[in-house]
C-alpha cells in the first residue's frame, strides 16, 4: 500500500510539472549556433508550427551580441522590431509583442555574433507564444 501510495504522489509530481511547463504557453521554435565572427542565420519555422503574438530570445553558452532580427509572417510581411542588444550568457530578452492578430511566422533573420572568444560558440534560441 505505501508502495502505490508513494508512485502515485511521483505521478502528481511529474503532472504538476508538466502542467507549470506547459502553462507558460512558450514554444520553441529554433535555435542557432553563434561563431566569433558576425554573422547571419534564418530559423524556418513553417507553416504548420503554429500562430504566434509574442517572441522571445534567450542565450546560451556565451554572450551574444544581437544587432538587427527580421520576423517573415506566413503572408511575406516583415517586421523588424528594434532590436540591438549584447545578451550575457544564461540571458534572454523581454517578450516582444508581434504586430497584428496572432500570425504564421515562415522564417526569423538575425545578425548577431558572440563578443567573448574564450568563453566558446553560444546558442541563440527564439520561443514564440
Amino acid at each position: 500500500m505505501r508502495r502505490y501510495f508513494s508512485l502515485g504522489i511521483l505521478a502528481l509530481c511529474l503532472l504538476a510539472s508538466g502542467l507549470a511547463h506547459g502553462a507558460s504557453g512558450w514554444e520553441r521554435l529554433g535555435e542557432r549556433e553563434v561563431d566569433f565572427r558576425g554573422d547571419h542565420d534564418r530559423i524556418e519555422v513553417g507553416r504548420n508550427e503554429g500562430k504566434y503574438k509574442q517572441l522571445q530570445i534567450k542565450v546560451k553558452n556565451a554572450p551574444i551580441e544581437i544587432s538587427n532580427m527580421v520576423v517573415t509572417f506566413g503572408n511575406n510581411q516583415k517586421f523588424n522590431p528594434k532590436l540591438r542588444h549584447r545578451f550575457a550568457e544564461g540571458s534572454g530578452s523581454q517578450t516582444i509583442d508581434l504586430p497584428g492578430e496572432r500570425r504564421v511566422i515562415k522564417q526569423i533573420d538575425f545578425n548577431y555574433r558572440s563578443i567573448n572568444r574564450r568563453e566558446g560558440k553560444g546558442i541563440v534560441e527564439v520561443y514564440g507564444r
